[in-house]
């Protein structure tokens, strides 16, 4: 059945301030959804993939030779039909890299990945593309706010790719990227066929609860074989009493990717540097910035370093009261043992109660709901879709009011050998309008890596699970209801804003009356009781301090620091440097965590900073909700037009001024960290 809000009025009058690009009272656009065949074979993938190139190419090299005049409609449109072309028929090629079951599909849609990105980098280092992206410019022939915006961010992409440079130092540039993208690529590829463990005793086992230590293999001399993975990390760090087990558990987490990861990332790194400075930039954090709000390695700099100062004394007292619970000194593998037990005891909160309150189907079924109220969409299962694996389940997405086809999009929630571990909102594809007028409209997926459920038994969410669902599914419904003509536009904001409407989101799952609706507990239906929501209240900023240093912050200055080091570059001394200077964190000699941090090898390398910085713009867009109702539809509407509906057509600054009517200030940021910084 379709997940529709429960009252349409109040979304239809809000929804009339022209959410989408027709006149009201006259008939939508024709949609014309996109095909993906999702089973194509290792051999199909490299055939279509290297003829749809080639066809690229040849597309190209036509455009740039009629003689006509250079404008919007004879440059910049065709150029963004050829790139959006090519993503709509590679769309399967390269999406499998990350979730087919089949190795060789997934090592022949990596090698996919590699050469499109390869012609891209090609693509935009050509001198002729340059003059003709630039006679355009002059020709001030782009008319309207998207045309303008699409023009611009292709010229800066040309010049950004060396398309200036004499001709030596540009096949160099070139050459560089396309040898980044195949490092990133491997990367990604050894840490998913990462199959590290640690096997344990029975004893050692006690604390864990009964649904995890169900679904673990056992051996034939009764010890328990534990993956390592994100999916069960928290279940075995928080719970399992045998410090023994928990280290063994901490290091093999921090190992994963293996030496081989950590010398890919250096051999990045150092290319990053060199393709910097063909382009007059100190070092690759400059360029980087160069072309983000923040601007300058300095900004950023002073930004994270006046945070880390004002939080570390209150980390530090929060990682000592640990240890005083603990009787003895904190080691990297206490923290998050300590940290539930201490939760139970001060705040009568215990996890896997909690956990008894958000069977996945159920919590799926909710968020969706959610959304569907808030942003006037309409959700319905779509079982005829074409899938990649069974677990995989789709979605139809229709604007409420109108009717109008906003996409499709995937959800594949669990692990499975092979799979990209982490938890991410991915393509393949955003909308577009076709040169035909048509709309085809945007392909999403969500890929997960929820526990997997005891045989016969539903997977059990923790809190932050859902929070995190509710953070990607954030994504999700931006690229549903992105709006503008072009692909590119629709395909997301500047990389230092992109999270802040997901961020902000993240609050709505800490207020009681949304905790009630999306929760049931697994035996009785019941929502959560009003004072376990009371309890997860009040310890949702425990250990804060400590908790924002030793993520969001540490990363950032992690990242800033390998990228304007001067190579080659020792990553594991640098993160153990940063470690114990900027946190009160311990470094566990025998690990090396950036193996496995997927962002320095995934597209925000130089720009993790951008989680702290969109958090600001996250707070403060909160408040518009806090104001006038965090489930009143009318702001929701407001929301979807204002933030989500131009994508990137509008500067981040702009967007949050329409939404709030007025600038952006981040003193709702530093009051929800606890900490006062230039007076505020």
């Amino acid at each position: 059945m379709p997940i529709r809000p429960p009252s349409l009025r109040s979304i239809a009058a809000a929804a009339s301030l022209a959410l989408i690009p027709f006149v009201a009272g006259a008939a939508a656009p024709r949609s014309v959804p996109l095909k993906i065949d999702f089973s194509l074979t290792p051999a199909q993938i490299a055939a279509t993939c290297q003829a749809e190139i080639d066809n690229a190419g040849k597309r190209v090299d036509a455009l740039l030779r009629v003689r006509s005049a250079r404008t919007f409609k004879t440059v910049v449109e065709p150029l963004e039909n050829v790139i959006a072309d090519l993503g709509d028929n590679l769309a399967a090629q390269t999406f499998l890299f990350n979730v087919a079951p089949d190795k060789a599909v997934r090592d022949a849609s990596e090698r996919c990945n590699t050469a499109e990105s390869g012609y891209l980098a090609e693509l935009f280092a050509r001198p002729d593309l340059y003059a003709a992206l630039s006679a355009a410019a002059r020709s001030k022939t782009a008319r309207g706010q998207a045309q303008v915006k699409l023009l611009e961010m292709h010229l800066i992409n040309a010049k950004r790719s060396g398309a200036g440079l004499p001709p030596e130092q540009r096949q160099r540039f070139v050459e560089i990227a396309k040898q980044i993208s195949d490092l990133e690529n491997t990367f990604a590829s050894n840490l998913s066929s990462d199959t590290s463990s640690v096997t344990i005793t029975q004893e050692q086992a006690a604390g864990l609860k009964p649904d995890l230590v169900a679904s673990l293999k056992a051996d034939a001399d009764g010890t328990l074989v534990v993956p390592v993975d994100e999916s069960t990390y928290g279940q075995f760090m928080i719970n399992a009493t045998s410090a023994d087990a928990r280290r063994a558990f901490y290091v093999a987490f921090n190992q994963r990717g293996g030496q081989k990861n950590v010398e890919l990332l250096r051999k990045a790194i150092a290319l990053r540097d060199e393709s910097a400075k063909l382009l007059g930039y100190a070092n690759w954090s400059a360029y980087t910035l160069a072309d983000r709000m923040a601007g300058t390695p300095e900004r950023v700099e002073k930004f994270l370093t006046t945070i880390d100062t004002g939080l570390m004394p209150l980390a530090r007292d929060q990682r000592s009261k640990l240890a005083t619970l603990k009787g003895a000194s904190l080691e990297e593998w206490d923290r998050e043992f300590y940290s539930e037990l201490a939760r139970k005891q001060q705040f009568n909160l215990d996890s896997e109660a909690v956990r008894q309150y958000f069977p996945a189907q159920h919590t799926i079924d909710a968020v969706l709901s959610f959304y569907s109220s808030m942003l006037g969409l309409t959700f319905t299962k779509a079982d005829d879709l074409p899938r990649w694996h069974p677990d995989v389940v789709g979605y139809r997405v229709t604007d409420t009011a109108t009717g109008t086809d906003r996409g499709t999009f995937y959800l594949d929630l669990y692990p499975r050998p092979g799979k990209y571990g982490h938890f991410a909102n991915e393509g393949p594809t955003a909308r577009r309008v076709l040169p035909d007028g048509t709309v085809r409209p945007a392909v999403n997926t969500i890929v997960g890596n929820w526990p997997i459920p005891a045989p016969g038994k539903p997977s059990l969410l923790s809190h932050q699970d859902v929070l995190v669902f509710f953070h990607e599914f954030g994504h999700n419904v931006a690229a549903l209801c992105a709006d503008t003509p072009y692909e590119t536009l629709n395909s997301g904001y500047r990389l230092d804003f992109v999270e802040a409407p997901s961020q902000m989101l993240e609050n709505f799952v800490w207020n009681p009356a949304i905790l009630k609706k999306i929760s049931s507990n697994v035996a009785t239906g019941e929502p959560l009781p009003d004072t376990l929501i009371a309890s997860m209240n009040a310890a949702r900023h425990y250990n804060q301090a400590w908790n924002s240093i030793s993520s969001d912050i540490f990363y950032a200055l992690i990242d800033q620091r390998l990228h304007t080091a001067a190579p080659p570059v020792d990553t594991t001394a640098i993160w153990q440097a940063t470690k114990t200077t900027y946190t009160p964190n311990l470094f566990v000699p025998g690990t090396w965590r950036e193996a496995s941090f997927t962002h320095l090898m995934g597209g925000y390398e130089g720009t993790y900073y951008a989680y702290a910085w969109a958090k600001v713009y996250a707070m403060d867009m909160f408040t518009a909700f806090q104001k006038d109702g965090l489930q009143n539809p009318a702001v929701g509407a407001r929301y979807r037009k204002e933030i989500l509906a131009p994508a990137r057509s509008v500067e981040p600054d702009v967007l949050v001024k329409n939404f709030l009517g007025r600038p952006m200030k981040p003193d709702a940021y530093y009051a929800d960290l606890g900490i006062k910084v230039d007076g505020r």
